[in-house]
C-alpha cells in the first residue's frame, strides 16, 4: 500500500512540474507601484514558453524568471505554454518625477525651538538615528524607556535630539512622550564597579537617574579592538559628553550596554576559549531558520518555501556544529512561527556567543531576478564583518556559490541581538539557476557544512600559531 501511494505522489509530482504555474505575480489582477516587475513560476522544460510573444527560457528543473517593462495604468500578459494560457492584469500606478523646477528648490528646513524642550522615550529598543529616516543604517543608539532627551527642532516625523552643544541627532515623534515636570534634567555618576566573570567584563554605573549615551566600536586610535562609551547630559558636563574608553587587546566577541533601574550596565564579552584542533567545541552558537508557520518568506520558481528551505539547511547546521562539539541553540526545529522579538530574546538569554540566522533571497519589482545570483551575508555592528566575510568565503568556495557581497543590513535580528551576528542569504529563491540549487539536497547539505567551516575559520584565526 505504501509503495502506491508513493507511486501516487509521484506521478502527481511529476504532472504537476510540466504545468504552467505562476508563483509572482501572487495574483491574475494585482496594481504595484514599479514601471517593471517580473514573473516567477514553472513551465514544462521541453516545451516553447512565450510571454507576449517574447520567447522565455524555462531552466531544466522547470523554473523560469522573466522580467518585463510596465506602462503606466493597465498591462495584460499572456503567458503561453504546452498547450496552457494565463492572462495576466498588472496595473503600474508608478508615476515619473515632475521636472525640476526654474531656480534652486530649497531643502526642508528643520522648525527650530526657542528654547529646548524635554521628553522621554516611550518604548524599550528606541532608535536614535543619524538622519531623519525611518530606514538604512542610520541608527547611532537604541534606548530604553524613561531615557530623557532634549529636543531642539523637528522636521517631519521627526524630533531633533541636542546632546551636548554640538551633536545632533533625530527620534521619531511617535516614539517619545512630553514631560509635565521640570524642565532640567541632569544626571550624575554616583558610583563605579568593575568585575570579571571569567566570561564577560562587567562595568556598572550607579546614576542618579537615566541618561543618553551612546556605544561606539573601535573608537581609539591607539588601538585596534575596544568600545567607547559617551554620556550625555550630565550636571558636570552639561554641554560635552563624558568619554570612557574599554580597550581590548582580541576582537571584540559581543557586547549589551543597558539600563537597569538607574544603573548603567556595559558587559563586555571575553574572547572564548578556542582549541586549535576543534575551534568550535564548547562554542554557544544560536541557530536561526528564517520566518515559519504562516510567514512563508519568498516563493521559489517551482513553488518551494523559503520557510521549509531555511529550516532544512539549520537543522543540517545544528548536526554539523554540534558534530564539531558546539553548543547549539535553535530558535525553531519546527514549521512554526517565532516572533523577531522571540527570536533575539532566545539568542540573548543563551549568551551565545554567535548567531546565524538563514534565508533564501527575493528581489523588489524594479531589480531583475536573471541578473542576480548567489550568496550575501548582512551584519550590523562591525565586530560581526569578518565573521560575515569567513562565511562568504567558505560558502563560495565550497558550497560554490557566486559571491553576491558581504554587507551592513539593519535586521532587526542582527541588530538587538548581543552576540557576533549574521544573516545569510543563501541564494536566490526566484533565480531560476539558484533556486534548483536551493531545492536539492546536496546542495543544502554543503550550504550548512560551509557555513560551519567559515565559522570555524573565523574562530581559528584567533589561535596564536
Amino acid at each position: 500500500m505504501r509503495y502506491v501511494l508513493l507511486l501516487l505522489i509521484l506521478f502527481t509530482t511529476a504532472l504537476s512540474a510540466f504545468a504552467l504555474e505562476v508563483v509572482y505575480p501572487k495574483k491574475e489582477k494585482v496594481s504595484i507601484n514599479s514601471k517593471t516587475t517580473f514573473f516567477v513560476g514553472s513551465a514544462d522544460a521541453d516545451s516553447p514558453l512565450v510571454i507576449n510573444g517574447e520567447a522565455v527560457r524555462v531552466h531544466s528543473s522547470g523554473g523560469f524568471a522573466h522580467f518585463v517593462k510596465l506602462n503606466q495604468g493597465d498591462n495584460v500578459f499572456t503567458l503561453k505554454s504546452n498547450g496552457e494560457e494565463l492572462v495576466y492584469h498588472i496595473h503600474s500606478t508608478w508615476k515619473p518625477a515632475p521636472p525640476p523646477s526654474k531656480g534652486k528648490k530649497s531643502a526642508p528646513q528643520v522648525n527650530t525651538y526657542p528654547t529646548p524642550k524635554l521628553v522621554y522615550t516611550k518604548d524599550d529598543k528606541t532608535p536614535i538615528r543619524t538622519t531623519p529616516v525611518s530606514a538604512g543604517i542610520n541608527r547611532i543608539v537604541h534606548l530604553q524607556k524613561d531615557v530623557p532627551l532634549y529636543i531642539d527642532g523637528e522636521l517631519g516625523k521627526f524630533y531633533r535630539v541636542t546632546l551636548g552643544n554640538n551633536e545632533k541627532y533625530w527620534v521619531a515623534k511617535s516614539a517619545v512622550r512630553f514631560s509635565e515636570a521640570a524642565q532640567t534634567v541632569r544626571s550624575a555618576i554616583i558610583s563605579k564597579s568593575f568585575k570579571d566573570t571569567g566570561k564577560d567584563l562587567v562595568y556598572t554605573f550607579m546614576l542618579s537617574n537615566k541618561t543618553p549615551y551612546i556605544v561606539k566600536e573601535n573608537n581609539d586610535k591607539d588601538f585596534e579592538n575596544g568600545l567607547g562609551l559617551n554620556f550625555y547630559n550630565l550636571i558636570t558636563k552639561p554641554d560635552t559628553p563624558y568619554e570612557l574608553y574599554f580597550p581590548l587587546q582580541h576582537q571584540l566577541f559581543g557586547y549589551s550596554a543597558e539600563f537597569k533601574d538607574d544603573q548603567f550596565i556595559l558587559t563586555i564579552r571575553k574572547m572564548p576559549k578556542i582549541s586549535p584542533d576543534k575551534p568550535l567545541k564548547n562554542i554557544t552558537i544560536t541557530v536561526d531558520a528564517g520566518h515559519g508557520g504562516n510567514e512563508k518568506g519568498a516563493i521559489g520558481c517551482l513553488g518551494d518555501c523559503e520557510k521549509d528551505i531555511t529550516l532544512d539547511v539549520a537543522l543540517k547546521l545544528q548536526k554539523e556544529l554540534r558534530r564539531q562539539g558546539a553548543n547549539v541553540i535553535m530558535t525553531r526545529e519546527t514549521d512554526e512561527k517565532v516572533s523577531l522579538k522571540k527570536r533575539v530574546e532566545i539568542t540573548n538569554e543563551s549568551d551565545s556567543s554567535i548567531f546565524i540566522s538563514i534565508h533564501g533571497n527575493a528581489l523588489p519589482d524594479h531589480l531583475n531576478p536573471l541578473e542576480h545570483r548567489g550568496t550575501s551575508v548582512y551584519y550590523y555592528y562591525p565586530q560581526a564583518k569578518n565573521l560575515a566575510q569567513s562565511i562568504l568565503n567558505a560558502m563560495n568556495t565550497e558550497a560554490q556559490t557566486q559571491n553576491n557581497g558581504v554587507r551592513q543590513g539593519s535586521f532587526a535580528v542582527v541588530r538587538n541581538t548581543n552576540a557576533l551576528s549574521v544573516l545569510v542569504e543563501l541564494a536566490y529563491l526566484i533565480n531560476p539557476e539558484d533556486n534548483a540549487l536551493l531545492i536539492n539536497e546536496k546542495f543544502r547539505e554543503k550550504c550548512a557544512a560551509a557555513i560551519a567551516h567559515g565559522i570555524s575559520n573565523y574562530l581559528k584565526s584567533f589561535v596564536v600559531q
